[in-house]
């Protein structure tokens, strides 16, 4: 069984979220946050949905918290949508079956 199996619903919601147009180092408005973060939670929950898994507890929050600090930091949305993803699949590791 490879290791990226178990990361599949987090690779699902990177790919859901390339759509969102970002320009890099742009000032974020508190409206783009908001649209985001609701583009990103619908994301992750689908992409667990289409898995048949579900996500730890906390992990949407954590993940889509974390690309949207990541993207007033200035990251490009790939560059964000990869940190996360890495960083969440490390702290909510997810069952492998």
């Amino acid at each position: 069984m490879t290791a990226w199996k178990g990361c599949l619903p987090v690779a699902l919601l990177s790919a859901g979220l390339g759509f969102l147009p970002m320009p890099a180092r742009a000032e974020v408005s508190a409206s783009d946050m908001q649209l985001i973060q609701k583009l990103c939670v619908a994301s992750f929950n689908n992409a667990f949905a289409q898995a048949g898994k579900e996500a730890p507890e906390g992990m949407g929050a954590f993940t889509c918290d974390c690309l949207g600090e990541r993207i007033k930091a200035g990251d490009g949305l790939g560059t964000a949508r990869e940190t996360c993803t890495m960083e969440a699949t490390r702290r909510f590791p997810t069952s492998q079956s």
